[in-house]
């Protein structure tokens, strides 16, 4: 395999959030009805090289909040920013992984990978380079040649993992991304993405409705209330600091696990009772 050359950051400040949403509302207006507020007051930071999972009930916002981040909508207060900058717009600094498979049906594996890249002007010899070591990352590389429609569902969206990885964003988004795969696709998809997430040391904000997901990936938990979308509580598990990546079945057996799903089971039962 051709070597890839790695783009060069600035080594992280450990001070300073990498993330940061100060008192983000988003407010929607409607044709002769009363304006929707979806979030208010949302305030959070995320370190970098951390995988941050917003968690909460249907509706509360998540994919909204996930989108303003993005630079796909705009909030109607308050500011999100990146690195300290201000995020105004869609950047290349950000992937973006929906929850619906992405893959263009008329281009090969390796091509889809490709695409980023190519839309960003890198050259041939990295472009080819870089695409396929993150189609080897994601399992693909018998696959390279082969159209969307010959592939599973998993299979499509590690294409779309591959996709947003090898653009190098600093910040990787992720909607649901594996809310449509069987439950045994899913975890070996959660363990691939941290086992990427740790070799590639990125940062990801990633959506659930899952709280053993939830669980799993994340340094840091954000529970949102629902409608209208708040911070409820901020979870931090103590179990997710060691420097080894646990394997799923691993995961039940850690100290906290139970107390954390159970605290985060009530969070949900009582955000579903105000239904």
């Amino acid at each position: 395999m051709n070597a890839v050359r790695l783009p060069l950051h600035p080594q992280p400040d450990p001070e300073a959030a990498f993330l940061a949403l100060h008192a983000v509302g988003k407010v929607w207006q409607r044709p002769r009805q009363p304006p929707l507020v979806a979030l208010d007051n949302v305030s959070f930071t995320l370190p970098e090289r951390q995988v941050g999972v917003l968690l909460g009930p249907s509706g509360c916002g998540k994919s909204t909040l996930l989108r303003m981040v993005a630079g796909l909508d705009t909030p109607s207060s308050g500011e999100i920013t990146l690195g300290g900058d201000l995020i105004t717009d869609t950047g290349r600094d950000r992937g973006m992984v929906f929850q619906s498979y992405t893959s263009f049906p008329w281009l090969t594996v390796l091509q889809n990978v490709e695409y980023g890249l190519r839309t960003h002007g890198e050259s041939l010899a990295l472009k080819e380079g870089t695409a396929h070591y993150f189609i080897e990352r994601v399992g693909l590389t018998p696959f390279k040649d082969a159209y969307p429609d010959q592939l599973s569902g998993g299979m499509r969206q590690r294409v779309a993992i591959a996709r947003a990885l090898a653009t190098y964003p600093r910040l990787l988004l992720m909607d649901e991304p594996f809310g449509a795969l069987d439950a045994e696709t899913r975890w070996q998809m959660q363990e691939l993405l941290l086992e990427v997430v740790a070799k590639e040391k990125m940062t990801v904000l990633i959506v659930t409705h899952d709280i053993d997901e939830a669980l799993f990936l994340g340094d840091s938990i954000i529970f949102l209330s629902r409608h209208p979308g708040r911070v409820r509580e901020i979870f931090t598990p103590g179990f997710k600091s060691g420097a080894r990546i646990l394997r799923k079945e691993e995961l039940y057996e850690q100290p906290g696990y139970r107390s954390l799903e159970k605290r985060i089971m009530h969070l949900m039962r009582d955000e579903g009772a105000k239904a």
